[in-house]
Parts: structure tokens; sequence; C-alpha cells
């Protein structure tokens, strides 16, 4: 067998993904924030985001879920390698997804400040917490874990920081876990579950950067990601220098 038919590559495609999305309104979910999840009364259906390395990628998905009139949850982090929320194309996108009806939530990396126990995690989750109300005006209300590892899933109250942790016990107990973590299905392909009538609730986690227009590998995903983020940086870089009346010197050539 083939990596592309064992790790269902052409499953991951903006195209698929919204036929994943019209399935799970056939299939009679609700798509719900998380601080609706504590009402059990629907068939409901918690769709997040975590935002990992491009937030243009994130509002195309953000885009998509608007058309279909179906809600999820982005959760952006402030110690990224790949995005800074401080950058103003990058603020403004995570302002727009909000604007769409979408939520906004804290994407927690506790290995940027070398957490091993609870009471270091609120006080660093109430940091950024503070932060992020401060630098936007979006009521956060849930994070969610960057990278997890033994401890990090040992942590499963209700809350730290004042906000609700998407990995508690609760949504363990309560809902039917599925990811697209490193770019192939974990636990459970996503259509099955979305299709399983035994399943009363479902918690599904994407990665913007796992889905492309075209088939490709986990790997080349990422690495078409990238590329396209090199190119807009580099095109950034010389519009600033053009628009205060600089040029930019290249070996033959002068870019105006």
């Amino acid at each position: 067998m083939q990596n592309r038919e064992k790790y269902r590559f052409d499953d991951f495609t903006f195209e698929n993904y919204t036929k994943l999305l019209n399935l799970a309104k056939t299939n009679g979910f609700t798509f719900i924030n998380f601080d609706e999840a504590f009402d059990n009364k629907n068939r409901n259906l918690l769709w997040r985001h975590d935002v990992e390395f491009s937030p243009f990628v994130a509002l195309k998905m953000a885009e998509a879920e608007k058309e279909l009139q179906i809600k999820a949850t982005y959760f952006f982090q402030l110690h990224c390698d790949f995005y800074n929320l401080l950058e103003k194309e990058i603020f403004d996108i995570a302002v727009k997804i909000k604007l769409m009806g979408h939520e906004i939530g804290l994407h927690f990396d506790a290995h940027f400040f070398g957490i091993d126990n609870e009471d270091k995690l609120d006080n660093a989750i109430k940091i950024e917490l503070e932060y992020l109300n401060n630098l936007y005006d979006f009521n956060i209300k849930a994070f969610s874990f960057h990278n997890t590892n033994k401890f990090i899933l040992s942590c499963e109250k209700e809350k730290y920081g004042g906000l609700i942790n998407v990995y508690s016990k609760y949504f363990k107990d309560n809902f039917y876990y599925c990811s697209d973590s490193t770019g192939w299905w974990r636990f459970r392909r996503v259509e099955d579950v979305l299709k399983d009538d035994c399943i009363k609730n479902a918690h599904i986690l994407t990665h913007e950067a796992m889905w492309s227009n075209e088939v490709l590998s986990p790997y080349k995903r990422i690495v078409k990601v990238l590329n396209d983020e090199t190119e807009r940086i580099k095109n950034n870089y010389i519009k600033s220098e053009n628009a205060f009346g600089a040029i930019v010197v290249d070996d033959d050539r002068l870019i105006i």
C-alpha cells in the first residue's frame, strides 16, 4: 500500500473539506462553541482549528464555514514560529474570522514557559489571556494546548486561568475526539466519525496547513504553506521599501 492510500492524502483537499462540513450538517450535528458544550440535549459538534502555520489558510476555511452558516473556534498562538499576531495583516485576519461569527481561542504553548505544574499553568494562561484581551476585543472563552505531552494531558480541570480547557475530563468523557494532527487522521477518519449514528457528540480538530487545493503529502502541504509565506514576506519587503521612495537593488536590476 502506498502512503497516498495509507494516510489518505485525497481526504485533505479544500473540496473535500467542504464535503465534510456538509456531511456533518446532513447527519444532524449542531455546530457549537465550547462554552455551549455543557448542554448535551442535541447532537453536538465542536469544530476546532489550532492555527499552527498560516492564518491565511485559516481565513479560507473560515470563509467556507461561514458560507454554510457553520461556526467553529480558531485557536491562535502568541508564541508561534510561523506567524505573528502583532503583524497588522495577521491581526486583521483574526478580526475578520471573529466578525464572521466564529470564536477565537488561545492556543497555549506550555513548553514556552517550561510549565510542569498546574499552578504555573494557571498563572501563565491568565497572563496570556490578559494580553489578548488588551490586544483584541474578543471575549476569549477557551484554550487548547500546543504539542501535548504526558503532563499536559493529565491537566483535566474544566478551567485554567479562567478559560475552558478543551482537554478537560468533561470533553474527553462526553465528546468523541478526532484529529488531523501531522496531516493524517488520528484515531479515526473524520468522514467515518460523522457517518456513525452511534456517536452523539464529536470534537473535531483540524490544522489549517494540513489542507490544500490539490492532493499532496502532509510534508508537501507544509512546504507549500511555508513557500507561500516566504513569497508574501518578500513582496511585503519590496512594497515597504517602495512606499517610502526607496529602491531594492538586486544583482542586475532595480526593483521599484
